[in-house]
């Protein structure tokens, strides 16, 4: 699977070469090299930079995935509703955030909150679509 993802970010960073050599080569202006290719021109001068820096290795492709959520709900927090959900299996969220709030948690999480952590660590069935 490696080798696979090798050769397709290796054939994307050829992709890129040849976009961003076409201005000079095929004699056109960087507005209509991305018109013909359908990205945008700051697009374009921000892989041109990275190519300049970094050379091809700067076109790979890069994850958009934040470097930190702050915001994200503590560790401790998700592991209280995870097993306050497997000591009570039939409790919802609404019913868990009000147990978090009887214990005076600090921190306490929204019942949406609430459903996403649980949803996220499978504590939920399968939603049924039809």
């Amino acid at each position: 699977m490696k080798e696979v993802m090798a050769l397709s970010e290796q054939w994307m960073s050829e992709q890129w070469i040849d976009i961003l050599l076409a201005p000079e080569r095929d004699r056109l202006t960087v507005a209509e090299v991305c018109r013909r290719h359908g990205i945008s021109r700051k697009t374009f001068y921000v892989y041109l930079a990275r190519f300049r820096t970094e050379g091809a290795d700067g076109l790979a492709p890069r994850s958009r995935r934040p470097k930190n959520s702050p915001a994200r709900t503590a560790g401790e927090i998700e592991s209280l509703v995870v097993q306050i959900r497997d000591a009570q299996p039939r409790w919802g969220a609404r019913r868990i955030h009000n147990e978090l709030v009887r214990r005076a948690v600090v921190g306490v999480p929204a019942v949406s909150t609430v459903h996403a952590i649980l949803r996220r660590r499978g504590r939920l069935p399968e939603k049924v679509t039809g």
